[in-house]
């Protein structure tokens, strides 16, 4: 496959392909225990990865451009590391009239579903073409990401968003991977406060494991309260 033909399949907005990543002293947030990134801290693991898979593009590799599919979807659906790394070709559902992944057996072993939004649905179109063009299985069980050594582990993913995150100083002893999930759970409620979405999507069993993301900082209540009965 041929450098164009790449950079075609899996496309960079011309806005991000001129910045580069800056580090950020700026540490992991935690509310009452769950450890997150602020939305300034996600968008540089973004870029970061997405620059690194734009550079593997023009030197004719192949790592970063899975690792930024992985990254994606971590970040802009809430799957655990472990659900990331069971998924199988067949589980998304991304025709023309379906946006979501099927979990096949997430924690508890509860399946369902997470929907996507049109980013990152045409992310995985696109990755599943470029699979092809590799060689790879694309079969209902074909597992999504492959390496060298078979399918990715759980282990793998930890240590690829372990290696970003140093990369950008952000990176904590502990759950380092698992504060993505926490960090989608904060920004999905922030947005409309609605924590029957954020269960569905999370796929809590209970609303009862949802409700620590309704959880606000002391900046965020000062804003909702400034003014109040004047």
């Amino acid at each position: 496959m041929t450098l164009e033909q790449t950079a075609k399949v899996i496309s960079f907005p011309s806005e991000l392909r001129s910045k580069r990543t800056r580090k950020s002293g700026g540490r992991v947030r935690s509310v009452d225990g769950i450890k997150y990134f602020n939305e300034k801290q996600i968008k540089m693991i973004r870029r970061a990865v997405r620059d690194q898979a734009e550079m593997d593009i023009k030197k004719g590799q192949v790592t970063a451009i899975r690792e930024w599919m992985v990254i994606d979807l971590l970040t802009c659906t809430g799957l655990r590391v472990s659900e990331a790394a069971n998924l199988r070709c067949g589980d998304l559902k991304i025709g023309y009239t379906e946006s979501k992944i099927y979990i096949r057996e997430g924690k508890g072993h509860v399946s369902g579903h997470v929907v996507i939004n049109d980013a990152v649905k045409e992310h995985l179109r696109a990755f599943m073409s470029w699979k092809q063009t590799q060689g790879e299985q694309t079969g209902e069980d074909d597992y999504l990401f492959v390496g060298q050594r078979g399918a990715w582990t759980s282990q793998a993913i930890q240590q690829i968003v372990k290696k970003y995150l140093k990369k950008l100083d952000l990176y904590e002893k502990g759950k380092a991977v698992h504060a993505l999930r926490h960090s989608y759970a904060v920004e999905l409620y922030s947005k409309d406060k609605d924590l029957r979405a954020v269960q569905k999507q999370l796929r809590h069993v209970s609303i009862q494991s949802t409700l620590v993301y309704a959880d606000v900082t002391d900046e965020s209540i000062g804003s909702q309260i400034r003014g109040l009965w004047n």
